[in-house]
């Protein structure tokens, strides 16, 4: 995968943070027609619905007096097609720069420990979770397991959309970092 620029790295993330994503290309075509060049961003299949994302700047994405043909086109073949366009703004992650950098970590522990956290750990960990709990609580709860590969658990179900943390677009993940079922 190449992404180009801050922007993609922070939409991937969000993709690959958002439980509904089951499958995610990057850049996956041009639009026809357009000058300069427009490249869809990223295409994925999000609750079963395809979907294109397109990065823009809030100039970009208020300025329709100028919106041209090809563009306009793009989006009625995306609606013909039962799709949906999402415009971003890259003026927005910025603001969310926590979200990302957490994100960022457990995506990288979930990489990291691929192939290491079985269905059967997934499983023992959700029998011992308490209703709300901090990270490091619940990594020290289950002794004979490796405190990484619970917090790898941990995070493989937050990914999932199966734990929540209220916090992670707010404050840095820490051992402190409060988690609950959903």
């Amino acid at each position: 995968m190449t992404l180009f620029g801050k922007a993609s790295l922070c939409l991937f993330i969000d993709l690959e943070a958002d439980f509904e994503v089951s499958a995610v290309c990057e850049r996956p075509l041009v639009m026809p027609d357009t000058k300069p060049v427009r490249v869809v961003d990223f295409w994925a299949i999000r609750g079963g619905v395809p979907t294109f994302f397109l990065l823009t700047t809030q100039s970009a994405a208020w300025d329709r007096e100028k919106e041209k043909l090809s563009y306009v086109d793009f989006f009625q073949w995306v609606k013909d097609c039962k799709g949906k366009l999402v415009e971003v703004l890259v003026e927005d992650f910025e603001k969310r720069r926590i979200r990302y950098d957490n994100w960022s970590i457990i995506l990288q522990n979930l990489i990291a420990h691929r192939g290491q956290v079985s269905e059967n750990l997934l499983d023992r960990c959700t029998e011992h979770m308490p209703e709300r709990w901090q990270l490091q609580q619940f990594e020290n709860s289950i002794p004979e397991v490796d405190n990484m590969l619970i917090q790898a658990a941990v995070f493989s179900l937050l990914a999932q959309g199966k734990l929540q943390c209220k916090s992670i677009d707010r404050l840095p993940i820490t051992a402190t970092t409060e988690i609950s079922r959903t």
